[in-house]
């Protein structure tokens, strides 16, 4: 006789694997004939981006490419200070156990540390450790059965859970050229010395069967002018990206998950038209997950009083949703001192790559180092020189929202700050958002091939007394004796069926 059964089907991610892995990158960098010799390096700044990974076997194959800006002195007639932006491409291969070929992996790469020195006045020697930040995910699709028929006489114990039904996973690359003005009370660029981008103000709508996905690439440019007073300036400039992404099956109830990353980012001066005007060339990674909240019962065990019934179980740790949590740190604080007589703050660079973060009863700490990287100019003689200041950091705040973390990530996922100048001393406002990433997470226990044999009732009374042992519920002990938990729990007068104890005797009857 066949089970009449009602299944239904989530696709859901497993626990997510987070690690970072860093990697040294050696690279000699040649001054070009068109630009004066180096007479001394003031500062290297790398950008890394990933062009595209290869998923192997505990190992991830990236290629891409490292953006360096270099400032340094030369012995010119007209400027002090010469720029170089050039690109040197990269292949690492990084050692991932518990990541195979199947697993979903983003990665966003930064550069840790970078070191480097002058052989020759026509060429820089670098060393680029590059922190990658892996996120990797795999999917199962789980077949839950939702209930038996009636005239089967099952008893079941059920389960009830919202989960995350993930519909679709996208990943599309946004690519674009544009011409970006500067403002109007810029000066113009003789030679741009250093470009940080930034992904801002991103946002989506849907419709039939596509999304539009849109934001903004903040771009900080600093740049030397087209003057004879080694005059350097920086301004902020913004080139809009959007898309349209297909997606299939969306629906009212359909939710998304974008995440972007910058895979590549150049600027350059566009000669064709004039000084004023600048070609921005990016390409951005947009991760698309589309889903469905659904709460749903489901059998997680069951039984017959009259049929033996055997079937397979598969343990499987899901997660049900994401919870994320963002917070934001103000950190102040004034440095005395710090800059020494006659030098001026040019430009300054915040890095948060060795900020510590962890996580004990729901108290998340962030400690550890921000370095601040200064660039100075000499008011008498022009000529610019770096420095870099170490800035101790422990702040603490409690997770609110999440009541029971699991598989909890925490990671700094922006800043943004000012450094001021008042004569020696520097005051710093540093705001840091601190992501906190949790997994809400179901042990699940999916039953299938279910068959049926020959009951057996040998080896059971009809009448027996059972003494409650450790581990013990009244749903194992029906099980075990053919009967139900209703009828244990009337037989007994037990009052609280989740609450008996360890050696209380029990009167089983089938």
């Amino acid at each position: 006789m066949s089970l009449n059964i009602e299944r239904k089907s989530l696709n859901l991610n497993k626990c997510s694997l987070k690690k970072s892995v860093s990697a040294w990158v050696e690279q000699d960098i040649i001054v070009p004939d068109t630009k004066p010799d180096a007479v001394k390096v003031v500062s290297v700044m790398a950008t890394p981006y990933i062009n595209s990974i290869e998923n192997m076997e505990n190992k991830i194959k990236v290629t891409g490419k490292i953006n360096y800006y270099i400032i340094y002195n030369v012995n010119d007639e007209k400027f002090i200070s010469r720029g170089l932006c050039v690109s040197y491409p990269y292949t690492e291969v990084l050692d991932t156990p518990n990541i195979d070929k199947e697993s979903i992996v983003t990665i966003v790469p930064t550069c840790k540390n970078i070191i480097y020195s002058l052989p020759n006045e026509r060429k820089i020697a670098t060393k680029c450790e590059i922190l990658f930040k892996i996120t990797a995910k795999r999917q199962v699709m789980t077949d839950l059965i939702n209930k038996f028929s009636e005239e089967d006489n099952i008893e079941c114990k059920m389960c009830k859970g919202k989960f995350n039904n993930i519909k679709e996973c996208k990943k599309s690359i946004i690519t674009s050229k544009e011409d970006v003005m500067l403002p109007k009370d810029s000066s113009q660029i003789y030679e741009i010395l250093k470009v940080e981008p930034k992904i801002k103000n991103t946002e989506y709508k849907e419709s039939y069967n596509k999304i539009m996905v849109k934001g903004d690439i903040d771009v900080l440019v600093l740049y030397l002018s087209d003057s004879s007073d080694n005059q350097i300036n920086k301004v902020n400039i913004t080139v809009p990206f959007s898309a349209m992404i297909e997606l299939d099956n969306i629906r009212d109830n359909s939710k998304f998950d974008i995440g972007y990353i910058l895979q590549d980012f150049d600027i350059k001066i566009n000669p064709d038209i004039d000084a004023r005007t600048l070609n921005a060339t990016y390409q951005i990674e947009a991760n698309v997950t589309m889903f469905e909240d659904e709460e749903i019962e489901y059998v997680e065990d069951f039984y017959s009083q009259t049929r033996e019934l055997k079937y397979n179980e598969n343990k499987l740790q899901v997660v049900k949703k994401d919870i994320n949590v963002l917070k934001r740190l103000d950190i102040r604080e004034t440095i005395n001192n710090a800059i020494p007589e006659d030098l001026r703050l040019i430009d300054y660079n915040i890095d948060t790559s060795f900020v510590t973060t962890e996580i004990a009863n729901n108290t998340v700490t962030v400690g550890g180092t921000i370095k601040l990287n200064l660039l100075l100019q000499d008011t008498n003689t022009f000529e610019l020189e770096s420095k870099s200041i170490d800035v101790m950091i422990n702040e603490k705040f409690e997770l609110e929202n999440i009541s029971n973390p699991k598989n909890v990530f925490i990671d700094v996922i922006d800043k943004s700050g000012t450094i001021t100048q008042s004569g020696n001393d520097i005051d710093m406002r540093l705001i840091l958002d601190v992501g906190a990433f949790a997994e809400d997470v179901a042990d699940m226990n999916i039953i299938d091939k279910i068959e049926e044999l020959e009951l057996d009732l040998s080896n059971i009374n009809s009448i027996n007394i059972y003494i409650v042992k450790p581990g013990d519920t009244l749903w194992n002990i029906a099980k075990k004796y053919k009967t139900s938990v209703d009828k244990i729990v009337m037989t007994n007068n037990i009052e609280n069926k989740d609450a008996i104890s360890v050696g209380d005797k029990l009167l089983i009857i089938r």
